[in-house]
């Protein structure tokens, strides 16, 4: 094996490991490669955090194959938004879309969202704190109000 294909290998061996094998899209590494370039850029972008709804009781009443399906279904319609810079499966139920703009519509069926805009905090990991927090305030609005629905 050659130098450059011994290079092309274990390009294609990283890119293989960083690529979720349910969905197709890039994981946590590649993600987090892309949102501290962006935010290292200096240019302004959006975060979207989605917490994909109900996938647990899937895999606990379904069977496994179905929450894989449910997260397919998931990954494809975020491929689908509005015109997003990059789409990432980071694990479990969580994914991350980011735009080079703000879109206007960016929610998901089967997922409680979040957004957050880079201009806004002064590092990454604030960023990823502030739309996580925002993602779990949301869910425990939902839970609260469908417990007072019953």
């Amino acid at each position: 094996m050659t130098k450059d294909q011994e290079i092309e290998f274990l390009k294609s061996q990283v890119e293989f490991l960083s690529t979720n094998y349910v969905t197709g899209l890039q994981g946590r590494h590649r993600f987090m490669q892309q949102i501290r370039k962006r935010f290292s850029s200096k240019n302004n972008f959006t975060l979207v955090m989605h917490d994909v709804d109900g996938l647990h009781e899937v895999n606990r009443i379904k069977g496994y194959s179905a929450g894989d399906s449910l997260l397919r279904e998931v990954a494809n319609d975020l491929k689908l938004c509005e015109q997003p810079c990059a789409v990432f499966h980071i694990g479990g139920d969580e994914f991350y879309t980011l735009y080079c703009g703000v879109p206007t519509a960016f929610g998901c069926a089967n997922t409680t969202s979040a957004m957050v805009q880079s201009q806004n905090f002064k590092s990454v990991d604030e960023m990823l704190d502030a739309v996580d927090k925002l993602v779990s305030t949301e869910k425990l609005r939902i839970k609260k109000r469908r417990r007072e629905d019953i």
